[in-house]
């Protein structure tokens, strides 16, 4: 089967509520959209967050590969685009201020083309923010000095994250981020998916913020150039 078959048929909204919840997400797209903003939401899922950005007086589209998602975020009152942006984004040039992607980079295999698109369909000096793992994290050092495999990774398509099919650290976000015409303005960290409410979301939340280089997700602000 084909990574995009894959993520078509894969029912994406079993992990809708756990992606709502990772901590100081919400807290950090708020508060770099804005308001008064025209935002796409990619991988927008049920529309939860996009709902979110919209009622701080944004005016929200998404774009979702599975349609069933799609369906629910359109009855949430975000208007959505059925498609799969790995064969690019369907908006015209210069029509939005913000491009969110959360959770999405790490499924793509021509993350380039992603980025190109993204500053296509931005306005001059529009901003895209974008979640993913980092390959750096504290728990990855550990596990592999231990013999261990990496978090969120996998090693075939039904695997633990296996269809995560890149793995980013900062190092590789700024150069990429450089050869699509962006410029990388803000990094923040956040702790993983399923930390939260086990007792360390707190420690872990103050060390994501300070060391973001060690979180084990990384939030990026760039701006297009």
């Amino acid at each position: 089967m084909q990574m995009r078959e894959y993520v078509t048929k894969y029912d994406s909204l079993a992990a809708e509520d756990t992606l709502f919840n990772i901590p100081h997400r919400k807290e950090y797209l708020l508060s770099r959209i804005g308001k008064g903003k025209r935002v796409l939401d990619v991988g927008c899922l049920g529309g939860r967050i996009s709902k979110v950005i919209q009622d701080q007086n944004n005016e929200v589209w998404g774009v979702e590969v599975n349609a069933n998602a799609a369906a629910v975020a359109e009855k949430r009152g975000i208007q959505v685009k059925v498609a799969n942006v790995e064969d690019g984004l369907p908006f015209e040039n210069s029509s939005f201020d913000v491009v969110n992607a959360g959770e999405v980079v790490e499924h793509l295999y021509d993350t380039k083309f992603f980025f190109q698109e993204s500053h296509r369909v931005l306005k001059e000096g529009g901003i895209l923010i974008f979640t993913t793992p980092n390959l750096n994290s504290i728990e990855n050092r550990i596990r592999i000095l231990l013999g261990g495999y990496p978090s969120m990774i996998g090693a075939y398509p039904e695997d633990h994250f296996g269809d995560h099919v890149r793995i980013f650290n900062l190092e590789k976000i700024e150069e990429l981020c450089f050869q699509t015409g962006f410029k990388v303005e803000d990094v923040s960290g956040a702790p993983g998916l399923y930390e939260a409410g086990h007792g360390l979301d707190k420690p872990l939340g103050w060390m994501s913020k300070l060391l973001p280089r060690w979180s084990k997700l990384l939030m990026v602000t760039a701006r297009r150039i």
